[in-house]
């Protein structure tokens, strides 16, 4: 039987759920991507304000390189290792929840009752519900990871999380670092180095609304702002360890 004109209507107009799964999955690592990002932008801009005072241009490169490194190397192990124990976290939470259902059926089977109340659930319907829920245990122990702990169904890869954190502070890290690998005068490269950086970080911060749905200027204000205090406090720690503050 052919669908009616109606029914194609109505079926373009309903988003297929395949579609909604995909938007979600590509902001997924937002978080990672915008971190990283941010973070090498902010360090390295902060060692070129820092070294900058000495005017030497190829100090100032090293630093940079070696301050990128040392960050990039750093924020990778950071984000596997903190993705890594939070998942553990949460196997343990489960394993012990699941010991609570297997040995105190009773009290956890209360606390299925008592979530679905408070969503206005009562009499029969209520039962019902409990009753479905709590004949699989299997079922039970997912129905309390959401509901109890509000643990994510797929938690986070940490090999895939400290790789993006990486891959993203290399690719912001490496945008103020590009002016001193041109010929010129190192105050030059300095202005030039922050002005990219600055930008960048104004970007990053309005691009990221595309997920958050926040308005863009404010993002990205608010995102430039962070990388501006790091590099005036980096240039005025330099300044205070090479001979006093000067303005």
């Amino acid at each position: 039987m052919k669908k009616s004109a109606v029914g194609e209507v109505e079926s373009k107009r309903i988003p297929r759920p395949e579609q909604q799964e995909e938007h979600s999955k590509g902001g997924k690592l937002i978080r990672e991507v915008v971190f990283g990002i941010q973070d090498g932008i902010v360090t390295v801009i902060g060692v070129v304000a820092g070294v900058s005072v000495l005017g030497n241009k190829s100090i100032i490169l090293l630093s940079a390189v070696a301050g990128l490194l040392g960050e990039t190397i750093s924020m990778s192990l950071g984000g596997y290792l903190s993705t890594k124990s939070q998942n553990e976290y949460y196997e343990e939470e489960l394993r012990k929840e699941k010991e609570h259902i297997e040995q105190f059926p009773e009290w956890e089977r209360q606390e299925v009752r008592d979530f679905y109340a408070a969503k206005g659930l009562k009499g029969k319907e209520l039962d019902s519900i409990v009753k479905i829920i709590t004949s699989s245990k299997d079922h039970w122990l997912e129905v309390m990871r959401a509901e109890e702990f509000g643990f994510p169904k797929e938690p986070d890869k940490p090999l895939v999380v400290g790789s993006v954190i990486g891959l993203a502070s290399v690719v912001g890290g490496a945008l103020p670092i590009i002016p001193f690998l041109f010929p010129g005068a190192a105050a030059t490269g300095v202005k030039i180095s922050i002005a990219l950086a600055l930008g960048a970080l104004f970007a990053m911060g309005a691009a990221r609304t595309f997920f958050t749905r926040k308005n863009w200027l404010i993002s990205g204000i608010e995102m430039t702002a962070i990388g501006a205090v790091a590099a005036a406090a980096a240039f005025a720690i330099g300044k205070l360890l090479t001979g006093g503050l000067v303005f």
